[in-house]
């Protein structure tokens, strides 16, 4: 069973749409909205059509009935209609787009709770096998049949964007044999960890004949981090990530002045955010307080380097997002206007989507090599 706290939707029965008398029914003037095809096309490399909801959202859609809805066109030939008689409006279509959004949103973000964490432990061939009945559970249960109902397009957004998780975990694995090496999926689950410590820890657990209880873990202080996050992920790759901000282009496209302008500042600064492996040396780490003043619109720039920074490394040690944010928030102007550092994190999704938008349009050398970086994000489906 999957989706078991998805509002609007039940895990044997599907979509609920019971509460369907207080919402508007959507069909087209071609008839009713009918299911896609029945059994999912594994042979396909990938069956979906990407849809540009805005200027900074796009998505990747394969629901046959949204992809008419999403893709109708009000102003030439609107071939939507609402409670069967009124054309469907520009501003109720977006109004969708948002709901559904924000349910494809949260689906990208748990996938790997979704397909629950024994999928870790598994084979390769019992992993495919896993994410087959994933991808044709999803697929089964992707119907649009016209009910407008607000937690039922939520649903429907969770449950495609899941599907195309599952379709790009089955992909990469399908090619690879048991002799050759899994990739770590076990390193992007979504579960909240202590970072492992920089120095040999002062306690050390036992075998015992008899149970005892183990000790509590230690809890993060000022002076476990020393207001630095360890960084396990290549730092060459960090700081190329984070050299966008030195991208001429891309601060014209965000209409923000440029702050900084050579490499060394750009080290200086990840050294005062973050500490390096003995092994690397891409920058020294820096103990002196420094408050960057920039403008108001770097805040999205800030938080898409920043979560991608949380992601990658994540790969490899368990650092709260939290802490992240708290980086965020002690270290740059842009974030004195929130209140708490838990309002930067549950909005810091929605800004690097509008980021990596314009990431994506800089032609700028650093936004390219940023870009390239951005692709090794677990979780990011970008443009090519």
């Amino acid at each position: 069973m999957y989706f078991l706290n998805l509002k609007g939707f039940h895990p044997t029965k599907g979509i609920n749409t019971d509460n369907h008398n207080k919402y508007p029914f959507l069909e087209s003037t071609d008839g009713l909205f009918e299911p896609g095809d029945f059994e999912f096309d594994f042979n396909s490399s990938f069956p979906f059509e990407q849809i540009e909801l805005s200027e900074s959202r796009s998505i990747y859609l394969s629901e046959p009935n949204l992809l008419r809805v999403f893709k109708n066109t009000t102003t030439v030939d609107n071939k939507i209609l609402v409670n069967n008689v009124k054309p469907i409006e520009e501003a109720y279509t977006k109004e969708l787009a948002d709901m559904f959004y924000n349910g494809y949103s949260a689906g990208m973000s748990h996938f790997y709770e979704e397909i629950g964490q024994t999928f870790l432990s598994l084979e390769l061939e019992q992993k495919k096998q896993a994410l087959r009945d994933f991808i044709t559970y999803c697929h089964n249960n992707l119907y649009f049949e016209g009910f407008a109902i607000p937690e039922v397009i939520y649903a429907l957004g969770y449950i495609q964007a899941s599907l195309v998780k599952g379709v790009q975990e089955y992909s990469n694995l399908k090619r690879l044999n048991e002799k050759e090496q899994v990739p770590p999926v076990v390193n992007v689950y979504p579960v909240v960890k202590m970072p492992e410590p920089e120095v040999k820890p002062d306690f050390v657990f036992e075998a015992s004949v008899e149970a005892a209880p183990k000790p509590a873990p230690p809890q993060i202080t000022a002076a476990d981090i020393d207001s630095h996050i360890l960084l396990r992920y290549p730092g060459s790759k960090i700081f190329d990530l984070w050299c966008t901000l030195l991208d001429d282009q891309l601060c014209q496209l965000m209409q923000v002045p440029k702050v900084f302008s050579s490499d060394d500042e750009i080290r200086d600064l990840l050294g005062r955010l973050f500490k390096l492996n003995d092994q690397e040396q891409i920058w020294p780490e820096s103990n002196s307080p420094h408050y960057y003043q920039m403008a108001p619109g770097y805040q999205n720039l800030l938080c898409l380097l920043m979560h991608a920074t949380y992601k990658l490394n994540t790969t490899y040690l368990k650092v709260p997002q939290m802490k992240y944010c708290e980086l965020l928030k002690s270290n740059f102007s842009p974030f004195e206007t929130y209140e708490s550092v838990g309002d930067i994190q549950r909005n810091m999704t929605k800004k690097k989507d509008t980021a990596i938008d314009f990431v994506h349009k800089s032609s700028g050398t650093y936004a390219k090599k940023a870009y390239e970086v951005l692709k090794k994000v677990p979780t990011y489906i970008l443009k090519p």
